[in-house]
């Protein structure tokens, strides 16, 4: 009669890894949205501490099938693009002007992605419902802090207003997985008036960038309920294509913007500026696009002055400056692949996923880089959204950490 305890002692461990479990998804989806409004660092303390939760989770009550799960993940494409990526971006530091903070963001960017393997591979099959839905009330917390840090602002309290647009970041970059979460559900509903309430915020940042962005997952999304197939093999010949020639692309863009307005760009103001300046860096230096400037390279050269503030620091200008051809060949191949392998995310939610791509995308060629480390973290957090997402759907395909990897 031994079976009693045992089964006694299992029970403990299931029990103890599921509050490890929605502990970890308590501290991303509730707490970093608001966090990041209230202190510059709280996202950054949550994110390791929930991984080590989920881990955790998986140590003290192993989930069925984790190691089939990662050999699975890294035959997938994606995953070798990825590490091929991070492996040139590991060779350029030696070239690059900034070795030492190159190679300390290299280790960060390691990290990042080991704890997103991690988490994707080591979670269980199902996710309960209320996992699901504490991502997008955590958004709705986001922007109640939001809106009470410019209310305290307005009486006297002082804000930085940094605080308020990188609340304004994680909103735009783990909306659309959110939002895909509730649709999974069959809460359409209450994703719309998400959806609209994100847009007032961002209206009310003023940002250009990040309203593009929301606006281009809106139109992805919005095609990809109608033909999802079509949408995603659209924009992943588009995307990567356009990350294939993004110099040529400027070039021409610059080119044709001074026969148009018979005049010098430089002259005309934003954002004829930042092409002007990428033309003149691209044109400059023809001969480093082919192994690039060295990791980080850009994005140190901008923040310590050595080039002006109009240059372009996006991660599609970011990777063709510092990782060059053979950089930029990598990651328009990721994009292609990651774009496909939305078709295989279970039909609720495969419009979203395709909605979070675009959009992120989007942010990375107009605002944001991976030197970034806020959008970085967010993005993390986007995937795992996502993933929880995709297995709150019993009986439809899990998409793999590859799929999910390129948001």
């Amino acid at each position: 009669m031994t079976w009693v305890p045992n089964q006694a002692r299992n029970d403990e461990a299931a029990d103890a890894a599921q509050f490890l479990s929605r502990f970890g998804y308590v501290l991303l989806a509730l707490g970093a949205p608001a966090g990041v409004v209230l202190h510059e660092l709280a996202i950054f303390v949550l994110y390791p501490v929930a991984v080590a939760s989920f881990v955790l989770a998986a140590l003290i009550d192993p989930p069925a099938g984790v190691l089939d799960r990662m050999r699975g993940a890294l035959r997938q494409p994606v995953v070798a693009l990825g590490l091929a990526m991070i492996a040139w971006a590991g060779v350029s530091v030696l070239w690059t002007p900034f070795l030492i903070p190159a190679g300390q963001h290299l280790l960060k960017m390691a990290l990042w992605l080991a704890s997103l393997f991690l988490v994707l591979t080591m979670t269980r099959g199902h996710a309960r419902a209320t996992d699901v839905y504490l991502f997008p009330i955590g958004l709705v917390l986001g922007m109640i802090a939001m809106f009470a840090a410019f209310v305290a602002d307005r009486h006297g309290i002082e804000t930085p207003p940094p605080r308020i647009f990188d609340g304004a970041i994680v909103l735009v970059t783990t909306l659309f997985p959110a939002m895909g979460g509730l649709a999974a559900r069959g809460r359409n509903g209450w994703g719309r008036l998400l959806l609209l309430a994100a847009f007032v915020y961002v209206y009310a940042m003023g940002s250009t960038a990040l309203m593009i962005a929301m606006l281009v997952g809106f139109a992805t999304l919005s095609f990809a309920v109608s033909d999802l197939r079509r949408t995603t093999q659209d924009f992943a010949w588009g995307a990567a294509v356009l990350m294939a020639l993004g110099p040529l692309a400027t070039i021409l863009v610059a080119e044709l913007g001074r026969a148009v307005m018979n005049s010098g760009l430089s002259v005309l103001g934003p954002p004829f500026t930042e092409l002007a300046r990428a033309q003149a860096v691209i044109i400059h230096e023809k001969l480093l696009l082919i192994t690039g400037h060295g990791f980080e390279a850009l994005v140190r050269a901008v923040q310590i002055g050595f080039f002006p503030s109009v240059t372009p620091s996006g991660e599609l200008f970011a990777v063709w400056y510092e990782l060059g051809v053979v950089g930029a060949g990598l990651a328009a191949a990721m994009i292609g692949f990651g774009f496909r392998r939305i078709g295989d995310a279970p039909p609720r939610l495969a419009p979203y996923l395709a909605a979070a791509l675009a959009c992120n995308l989007t942010l990375g060629t107009l605002l944001l880089n991976f030197g970034d480390m806020l959008w970085t973290v967010s993005l993390g957090i986007a995937v795992i959204s996502s993933d929880v997402a995709a297995r709150s759907q019993y009986r439809t395909t899990r998409p793999s950490a590859a799929g999910l990897a390129l948001f």
